[in-house]
């Protein structure tokens, strides 16, 4: 990262990266055969992780609580927290350096144009088929963009091709193409929905400074974020909870009351004197499908691409993702990391991707 974002006579990139290793815990046989199915596929990548029994879980973190715990899991290299917001500002300022232009707006619709390899494909072919072949041929041209301006109309852009990475608006402009709103292929929406998560500063002078960053079997999750005592926390909801489409990001602190701090009590007693010192709320990008990532192109709209539904991972996927999909548009194919299981196909044909732990 820093080699890429790196400016001609600048210091390379501060992203205050903290290493600490992401302890996850089990505590049913079925959690701990899913954190054993993951800690053999990281080693089968090359990771450095740790599977430990409760008794050694006790004796590396003697602070912590692990009665309800059957198994827990330990990187132990190359893991930790960084500021995603100094990561975004680096690429943005190397990208402008390397010629990228940044448009400030938001999109509006599409314009199409079909072009038609036969005369009259329905001449000679049934109408199902004229109708595919017809589709088929259909093509993005361009985007209407509204300008971050007062008083400004959309103003088309001319294009060969699109990414669809709005985050949590993913599947909302996917609708301003048609899709998940007409028939055939075109009827499958772009499963991508905006969900509220908040996060909290807080402040815990009791905790050790060895703490891992702890991820809760409930969904509850902290890290730390710097040497003097100070996590975030959050939680995820239970996916038949997490229905939350509200567009307020007014904090709700019940929540952190009610559905967090007791439960960061009972695994680290040490939290019992933490305070809160500030708090935001935002939107992920869910894949209610299946919570893991849509990337590729559509199977109509071939110069159209998705690159979205990476929920809470989307910082920490996001270089090997963009490296990626780069091959993918510049290659015609991908060449270090193959992600075609990740593109829409699969949600055509209702097949799931079984991702343990995807948030």
């Amino acid at each position: 990262m820093q080699r890429f974002c790196k400016l001609a006579y600048n210091a390379p990139p501060d992203i205050n990266l903290l290493p600490n290793g992401f302890l996850y815990l089990a505590r049913t046989e079925e959690e701990a055969d899913s954190l054993r199915n993951s800690w053999k596929l990281q080693l089968d990548k090359g990771a450095c992780v740790a599977l430990l029994s409760k008794s050694d879980l006790q004796v590396r973190f003697p602070f912590m609580n692990f009665d309800d715990v059957v198994l827990g899991s330990l990187g132990l290299e190359n893991e930790g927290t960084f500021d995603t917001w100094q990561l975004l500002s680096a690429i943005r300022e190397k990208n402008i350096t390397l010629g990228v232009q940044y448009v400030k707006g938001e999109v509006e619709g599409f314009q199409f144009e079909r072009h038609r390899t036969r005369a009259e494909p329905h001449a000679m072919e049934d109408h199902e088929v004229a109708d595919q072949e017809k589709l088929r041929s259909q093509r993005i041209t361009g985007v209407f963009v509204r300008p971050q301006m007062s008083d400004t109309s959309a103003r088309p852009i001319r294009t060969h091709l699109i990414v669809n990475a709005a985050g949590p608006w993913a599947g909302k402009v996917a609708e301003l193409a048609g899709i998940g709103k007409g028939d055939g292929l075109l009827a499958v929406p772009v499963p991508i929905r905006p969900r509220r998560r908040t996060n909290f500063v807080i402040h815990a002078p009791d905790v050790p400074v060895d703490m891992p960053s702890l991820v809760e079997p409930c969904g509850v999750h902290c890290r730390q974020i710097d040497v003097g005592n100070n996590f975030v926390v959050g939680r995820i909801p239970p996916k038949e909870e997490d229905n939350d489409e509200r567009e307020s990001l007014e904090v709700d602190y019940d929540e952190f009351y009610e559905k967090i701090w007791p439960v960061l009590v009972r695994r680290v007693p040490g939290f019992q004197s933490a305070k809160i010192k500030s708090a935001w709320c935002g939107f992920q990008d869910v894949n209610t499908f299946d919570s893991a990532p849509v990337i590729g192109e559509h199977p109509l709209y071939q110069n159209l691409f998705m690159m979205c539904g990476f929920g809470g991972r989307g910082a920490m996927h996001s270089l090997a993702a963009g490296r990626a999909f780069a091959e993918r548009l510049y290659e015609g194919a991908y060449v270090n990391i193959n992600l075609r299981k990740f593109d829409m196909r699969r949600i055509v044909k209702m097949d799931r991707l079984q991702e343990a732990f995807a948030t």
